[in-house]
């Protein structure tokens, strides 16, 4: 088995990594400072009622959010996110298994910023109800179609842990991308399967913009620009091998492109 290629720095960046975190204390603070916080909830107003007031007719338009904002899709979302990491979409196929095991280790990575990010907002009182139970007018997707099990609310909004996935999905794929159009097409999608939460009001711009991405650019700048990321993902890689090969030996599951050099 070829050894997979590094998805990740493996020498220390030290200005792109304090840039990364520069900006994300710049991001955090505007939010965080009464007056910038007071534009950034304008701003997630006129945001929620451009979006959310486009489903007021109720027609086709609204069935589709409806549905984009359901527990389901949310897992179709995954399984489709996943798929990128199973079959060469952007990437070439013999950086796949290494693609796999750097989104588990950015999930990792992730983790103390998320911990660090939920007690800041805690101890300065950022997350509360979503816009959906906060502005007026205001169209709910399980008013306008009972019939769909949709989230379009949430007691506690901040920081946006959807947006923070999607961004670092987007993050790695993107760097390892073949090229441009490739890069567009994970934009393009990372862009909608963000648009649900806003679009039926259950985060604030800010939730998306500030708490997702607080957390995207403290992640991906640990990843590219130090090589904690690839100390990490070479363990993950070891120890998650002999899955990989044990999986080259089913029938179905070794036609999957992410196996085909693990036989």
């Amino acid at each position: 088995m070829i050894t997979p290629p590094a998805v990740f720095s493996n020498r220390w960046h030290w200005p792109q990594l304090l840039l990364g975190h520069l900006l994300a204390a710049l991001l955090l603070i505007s939010y965080i400072l009464p007056p910038g916080h007071a534009l950034w909830q304008v701003l997630g107003s006129q945001e929620f009622f451009l979006l959310n007031g486009t489903l007021a007719d109720n027609g086709v338009w609204t069935w589709f959010w409806a549905w984009m904002n359901t527990r389901e899709v949310d897992a179709a979302d995954g399984l489709f996110m996943l798929a990128f990491l199973l079959f060469p979409l952007t990437a070439e196929r013999h950086r796949l298994p290494s693609l796999f095991c750097g989104f588990l280790t950015l999930m990792l990575l992730m983790l103390p910023a998320r911990k660090l990010l939920s007690e800041l907002s805690i101890t300065w009182g950022l997350s509360g109800p979503s816009p959906s139970l906060t502005l007026h007018p205001v169209w709910l997707l399980e008013t306008l179609r009972p019939d769909i099990p949709a989230k379009d609310s949430a007691p506690t909004s901040f920081p946006g842990d959807h947006a923070s996935v999607l961004l670092i999905w987007f993050g790695l794929l993107a760097w390892n991308a073949r090229g441009s159009l490739e890069r567009l097409l994970l934009g393009c999608i990372t862009l909608l399967l963000i648009l649900p939460r806003l679009i039926g009001g259950a985060h604030w711009l800010a939730d998306v913009a500030v708490g997702g991405t607080v957390m995207a650019l403290v992640t991906l700048s640990w990843a590219f620009a130090s090589p904690l990321a690839h100390w990490i993902n070479q363990g993950v890689q070891k120890a998650i091998t002999p899955l990989f090969k044990l999986c080259a030996r089913i029938p179905l599951l070794r036609r999957l492109p992410l196996l085909s050099e693990q036989h």
